[in-house]
């Protein structure tokens, strides 16, 4: 789950509103704070406000190198893998 949240904001390297992460991770609203708070105390992700008053939620730079660092671990896992 951890992975899905990293890969989502990733992609929206702008910041996402709370809701829509929510939705695109696919969670209940309880378990979805739950991760949200857990990868903020680890400083994965930040919440920001742009400059229209939204708070935007955002990954950190140590949240970055988290994704790559998974990124090349599944590519070294599943290199030979065959389907």
């Amino acid at each position: 789950m951890v992975a899905r949240f990293l890969d989502v904001l990733m992609w929206k390297n702008a910041g996402i509103k709370k809701t829509n992460l929510q939705m695109s991770v696919r969670l209940n609203y309880q378990t979805f704070l739950k991760y949200l708070s857990w990868l903020e105390k680890h400083e994965l992700l930040e919440i920001v406000t742009d400059s229209d008053g939204n708070d935007k939620v955002v990954l950190t730079k140590k949240g970055i190198e988290a994704y790559k660092r998974l990124v090349e671990w599944i590519k070294e896992t599943v290199k030979d893998l065959k389907i």
